[in-house]
């Protein structure tokens, strides 16, 4: 999903086609108001008439097809033609309303069983795609899978493993290894245990499991959509963790997030919709602490004013009583 970033939404598409298994990449721009489509579209023209793309073709043999398509806001749903299909939403509805649009398209393909979302500021490994359809081809009754996510701008460490831990008395989470050397060694089976629910960074759902549980929660601008998935298929279906796929992530580009692993604050875009969806997810998952967070949010107020974030006390406060940014 592209907004207002499309050299790393092109970074993005080009670190797939360099991989050794090549999927069907759905990108939707979420109506960035600026010259993001425009640009993907001439990158995919000059694409096309590329090298790269005549060895792509003559690897795909009989399972040819255009490499690019490009679909407006009213174009009616139904199984992409081209490698890749470029689809203006024409309405920035956030992080769920976007990936929707891509699901949905992408499921009137009755050949795909897993849909992997990637955010467009990453990079994959070559090897990533293969990693994933194998792990997933070993497990029956799966549900979601997560990867590795490296930080971009220091490959060397861990953003994270597989997903995070979630502590519903905070509603915070914590990411699986954040900040561990990628030379440390780990136990997958023990990530997955841990993983209380898979980033949506790079997560892979399958079909079985929108098929019973839905689409992302559109009621979710930015953040808690994970901890909602896997709130609602809780010990029925499988999350598994593809290790051996790498993902690289720039970590909070289009909508300024921070975590433990950042030095800047949160934007006061970031702030608002973290605690927006925070009091959204209580209220439908655990309503007994909504007035805990409450006071954890006011708590949050005072101390964004302390450090001088005035903006981001702001954009906390008038998340947690429900009002506009």
């Amino acid at each position: 999903m592209n907004y207002r970033s499309a050299a790393d939404t092109i970074e993005m598409i080009e670190s797939v086609l360099a991989g050794s298994v090549i999927p069907r990449l759905i990108v939707v721009d979420n109506d960035s108001g600026d010259d993001s489509v425009e640009r993907i579209r001439a990158w995919a023209d000059a694409y096309a008439g590329s090298a790269e793309w005549r060895a792509i073709e003559a690897h795909l043999g009989s399972e040819s097809s255009p490499f690019f398509e490009f679909r407006g806001p009213s174009s009616e749903v139904q199984s992409p033609k081209a490698l890749i299909t470029l689809v203006a939403s024409g309405k920035n509805g956030g992080f769920s309303y976007g990936n929707n649009v891509g699901l949905r398209i992408a499921m009137q393909n009755p050949a795909a069983s897993f849909f992997w979302l990637l955010n467009n500021d990453t990079t994959i490994d070559t090897g990533a795609s293969v990693a994933i359809i194998q792990k997933c081809r070993e497990v029956a009754d799966i549900g979601m899978a997560g990867t590795q996510i490296r930080l971009y701008h220091r490959p060397s460490e861990f953003q994270l493993l597989n997903g995070m831990r979630f502590n519903k008395w905070t509603g915070a989470a914590a990411g699986i290894c954040a900040g561990e050397p990628v030379t440390k060694s780990f136990d997958p089976q023990s990530v997955e245990s841990e993983t209380d629910f898979i980033c949506g960074a790079s997560l892979v759902l399958s079909r079985d499991y929108i098929r019973r549980y839905g689409l992302l929660e559109e009621k979710f601008f930015l953040y808690y959509e994970e901890i909602d998935l896997a709130m609602r298929s809780k010990g029925v279906l499988a999350n598994v963790f593809a290790s051996d796929a790498i993902v690289y992530h720039k970590e909070g580009a289009s909508a300024g997030s921070a975590s433990q692993l950042s030095n800047r604050a949160r934007s006061p875009l970031s702030e608002y919709h973290h605690i927006r969806s925070k009091m959204i997810f209580a209220r439908k998952h655990f309503p007994m602490m909504r007035p805990l967070y409450f006071l954890q949010n006011l708590a949050i107020v005072m101390r964004r004013l302390l450090r001088g974030h005035r903006p981001q006390a702001v954009a906390v406060a008038r998340a947690t009583f429900g009002l506009p940014l």
